[in-house]
């Protein structure tokens, strides 16, 4: 099923690899794009299911998959980016959106390229990664070498608020576990996230930008956020009640932040937090 009526289908080679995007318009369409950077395991649609077609009908969107092997690291996944984005915005800078591992990829480019950034939004993102984190990722790791059920159960119990299970019934439950698959270079990404530090590139930022923190966020706790606004010249805070999953649990509220940001990115002072959204 396509992510939206009107997005197309097409690739890019960076480095002999076919990295996908999903566009709803075309180069010299007119409007600044909006670019949705996925996390650790992901893709546009597993990430941006909901999103995706919410910003689509107010904006030009890209989407783009992620490649990611064996040798792969952080400046990789960098430069696939920005390859899409020189491929696809035409010149034009563009709105820059990361989520989870995404953020980290977008927060180091708009450091290094913020030439190419119109305004940049980091959702559940963080600098450098610390002793809780690098925890939970052992975890994961250990649960990885054995697979099966106990990481999908495990996935699903760190990526959701309790609120959110809670409200689910029992076959939703099951379709949420059951959904955590690992696509091929899951562990090299959650390998790349346990030596994240991107400080030198957070302190470049200069472009407008919007930290999405979630409140009840267990990979990437709440606090990460407000390192992000405080390392970021011009930075504001948005805080959702949410998990980590914040663009599955809560993809309205992400949507008409990043929507009244991009239209005007100075309506909320640098260094200010946003009003909690009423949804």
């Amino acid at each position: 099923m396509k992510l939206h009526p009107d997005s197309e289908t097409g690739t890019v080679q960076f480095a002999g690899k076919s990295v996908t995007y999903f566009d709803t318009g075309v180069p010299g369409d007119g409007r600044t794009p909006i670019i949705l950077v996925h996390g650790t395991g992901g893709t546009t649609d597993t990430h941006f299911r909901t999103v995706f077609p919410m910003l689509a009908a107010r904006h030009r969107v890209i989407g783009l998959d992620l490649v990611t092997t064996k040798d792969s690291d952080l400046d990789e996944l960098i430069a696939q980016v920005v390859e899409v984005i020189e491929a696809r915005a035409g010149g034009t800078p563009v709105h820059l959106v990361g989520y989870s591992l995404g953020a980290v990829i977008t927060a180091a480019l708009a450091g290094r390229r913020g030439e190419l950034l119109s305004t940049l939004t980091l959702i559940a993102g963080w600098i450098t990664t610390d002793k809780q984190q690098r925890l939970r990722n052992s975890v994961w790791k250990s649960l990885f070498a054995d697979g099966g059920r106990p990481l999908q159960e495990f996935q699903t119990l760190l990526a959701f608020s309790s609120q959110f299970l809670r409200s689910r019934s029992d076959a939703d439950l099951e379709n949420l576990i059951q959904s955590r698959t690992f696509r091929d270079g899951f562990d090299v990404e959650m390998e790349i996230n346990r030596t994240i530090d991107i400080e030198a590139d957070v302190n470049n930022i200069t472009v407008p930008t919007l930290v999405i923190g979630a409140t009840k966020d267990l990979m990437v706790p709440i606090i990460h956020s407000y390192m992000l606004l405080g390392g970021i010249e011009n930075a504001r805070l948005a805080e959702i009640d949410s998990g980590h999953g914040v663009t599955v649990e809560r993809p309205a509220q992400v949507f008409m932040l990043i929507d009244d940001f991009v239209a005007d990115p100075a309506a909320v002072a640098a260094g200010k937090t946003i009003e909690p959204l009423k949804v």
